[in-house]
């Protein structure tokens, strides 16, 4: 069984009518390593979810609801778990429906109404062996999985109130870990800062221009776009580069770094870290409307308190003609879970967010349909998804990175 489990087979080999359809964004950005890393921390994924669903006592809820099954909500209620959790137990259930454990009725995607029931015994996790075949695929998947881990051994204290998910994964002793995670050297989330690096390049102005990146973390997509501009000889297209994050810690570690390697002197392109709150009026923290030829951030725009505030100070900041580039984890489609949204739910500021029932109907990653609608809503012209995951999914289910790019008329 377990051999199985880590073991290729027909399924797992990529269609390559997927690379006909890829557009700007190189084939070799979806290598067979990265697909296959891909493929086995969706696995551990699954394991973990096996594992937590025994673990707080949701199975057992599960097989005491009889015929109609249950909630995640009547679940959590049933095993005296911290109503808070009921966004990652949703995840947990989603992701034994894709096993095959859990049979769910109701609209996928649905914040309420969705029922389970088990659909065959609980088999035992797996979870260390997926861990070592991914380690031993790609020694990087270690991040990925470390995460995953922290995640899940914080979930039973949290469902039992004993913390919060900030103070289980966000205290002094996570930060190495996180930054483990967002680096380039994790191949898994890595691409979601090539696939961005390449929608910004390929929509720069031809003179050259201003970019201001929101949300930057330590800087590790502000060096995929500088290392993608160098490689192509296009570094002279960027004259002002304002690379912004609220987090003074973050901020300082890009300061340090990205300088070091770009040097101003030598490349002609003037770096500044600042603060910006995407929450707040931008005008209010010195950026100027019309000022800026392109906005970029990668997996920020999906944490704005009000998703369509935060997308209408974006357009206002753009020159007439410019662009915003969003790189953002996507769900291919309507209540799929994703790897690596379990950490993310367990924080507060991640899940409490201002919800619409058509643009926004829950937090976190949205298809790339509500991308699109969001961005149209908020005066975008030529949105697009790059590269198309509304096709990609369908010749593979699990493509869950691409950026989302619109124009300001």
């Amino acid at each position: 069984m377990c051999a199985v489990m880590v073991s290729r087979a027909p399924a797992d080999v990529l269609d390559p009518r997927f690379y006909e359809h890829l557009g700007e964004i190189p084939g070799d950005l979806f290598d067979d390593r990265l697909f296959w890393s891909v493929e086995l921390v969706e696995r551990y994924a699954r394991e973990w979810a096996i594992e937590l669903v025994a673990t707080l006592g949701l199975w057992q809820a599960l097989e005491g609801s009889g015929a109609a099954g249950a909630t995640a909500a009547e679940a959590v209620e049933w095993a005296a778990l911290e109503p808070g959790i009921q966004s990652a137990v949703a995840w947990i259930f989603e992701q034994l429906v894709a096993t095959g454990l859990l049979h769910a009725v109701g609209p996928a995607g649905a914040t309420t109404g969705r029922r389970f029931r088990p659909a065959a015994p609980l088999r035992p996790s797996h979870r260390q062996v997926v861990h070592e075949a991914a380690i031993e695929h790609h020694e990087n998947n270690g991040p990925f999985l470390d995460l995953i881990d922290a995640a899940g051994e914080a979930l039973p204290r949290i469902a039992r109130g004993e913390c919060t998910g900030e103070a289980a994964l966000l205290g002094a002793s996570g930060l190495g870990r996180w930054a483990r995670y967002f680096s380039n050297d994790n191949p898994v989330y890595a691409l979601n800062n090539r696939l961005a690096a390449v929608a910004v390049a390929e929509r720069l102005p031809s003179t050259p221009g201003c970019v201001l990146e929101v949300g930057a973390g330590a800087g590790s997509a502000s060096e995929a776009l500088l290392e993608l501009l160098e490689t192509r000889g296009s570094l002279g297209r960027l004259a002002r580069f304002l690379i912004t994050e609220p987090a003074a810690l973050l901020r300082r570690r890009a300061g340090r770094t990205l300088p070091g390697r770009w040097p101003p002197e030598e490349t002609g392109i003037a770096l500044s870290f600042d603060a910006l709150d995407i929450d707040r009026p931008w005008h209010d923290q010195g950026i100027e409307p019309g000022s800026v030829d392109l906005v970029f951030g990668v997996n920020v725009f999906h944490v704005a308190r009000n998703l369509q505030r935060s997308l209408l100070e974006a357009h206002a900041a753009l020159a007439p003609g410019g662009w915003l580039v969003a790189g953002e984890c996507l769900r291919p489609h309507p209540g799929q879970p994703v790897a690596a949204e379990l950490p993310f739910l367990l924080l507060e500021s991640f899940r409490d967010v201002e919800l619409d029932p058509e643009l926004r109907p829950h937090p976190g990653f949205m298809t790339p349909e509500l991308w699109v609608a969001n961005f149209e809503r908020a005066g975008f012209v030529d949105v697009d998804v790059v590269p198309d995951v509304r096709v990609l999914r369908e010749l593979y289910p699990r493509i869950t990175t691409g950026t989302v790019c619109g124009r300001r008329p």
